[in-house]
């Protein structure tokens, strides 16, 4: 299954580079190239914005009857009707084309930019949100613990030094002075321990180690609507 993802992942991104490559060769006027790249593209990775994108270079090319089947199928995938009129119109012109009947352009120049452009454009948008990490609370937690357990160690650790120096014999003078050392060395190693598990989430929640997912939204806006992808990341 990891295999098959990664095979699904490379193509995604090799028809993502290919629709790239089609635009610049789309803005070069280099129509028959482009259509080239984008119908490359949409094998590989079958979005809407390539198809449309591939017929807008056929018809531009000169290749009105691969052009008119593309269009028909973005018609058929499309969900509003304005999108659906817009492409409507670039089959009519296709067909006046393929008649030889001569075709009046647009009065507006901004309506043939509209008319010719490759592709619906994409913008992505970011958007980040907190989650709790809660590996940093857990190390908060055993650090607090062990910082009080340090603390307890070397007040019992005092406490046997003080019998200590009271004792009656010399073992048990021994016995209490090797137990409040083992007891001030263990005190020292909790709290070593304790500092580290505490600086160590510190650390994680000022840097944000694990601490946010990204969400990215594709906005992929049509003419009188959008088509939206989603996806996230940890």
């Amino acid at each position: 299954m990891p295999a098959i993802a990664a095979a699904d992942g490379d193509k995604t991104a090799l028809a993502r580079d290919l629709f790239d490559l089609g635009v610049e060769e789309y803005k070069a006027q280099q129509y028959a190239a482009a259509a080239a790249s984008m119908a490359k593209s949409h094998a590989l990775d079958p979005q809407p914005n390539a198809l449309y994108a591939l017929a807008q270079a056929e018809r531009l090319s000169g290749n009105c009857k691969d052009a008119i089947t593309h269009y028909q199928q973005v018609i058929d995938t499309a969900k509003d009707e304005k999108t659906v009129n817009a492409v409507k119109g670039n089959i009519e012109l296709c067909q006046q084309i393929e008649r030889g009947e001569a075709t009046k352009e647009p009065v507006s120049k901004a309506k043939t930019a509209e008319r010719d452009a490759p592709l619906l454009q994409i913008r992505t948008v970011y958007r980040t949100e907190s989650r709790t990490d809660k590996i940093a609370i857990a190390l908060f937690a055993g650090g607090g613990i062990a910082l009080g357990g340090s603390v307890a160690m070397y007040i019992m650790a005092r406490s046997a030094r003080s019998d200590a120096d009271r004792a009656q014999s010399l073992d048990e003078y021994n016995d209490l002075f090797d137990r409040a050392a083992r007891l001030r060395w263990a005190s020292y190693a909790a709290a070593g321990l304790g500092v580290s598990f505490v600086a160590v989430a510190a650390i994680r929640l000022v840097g944000g180690s694990g601490e946010t997912r990204v969400q990215k939204v594709a906005l992929v806006p049509t003419r009188g609507g959008s088509l939206v992808s989603w996806s996230s990341t940890w």
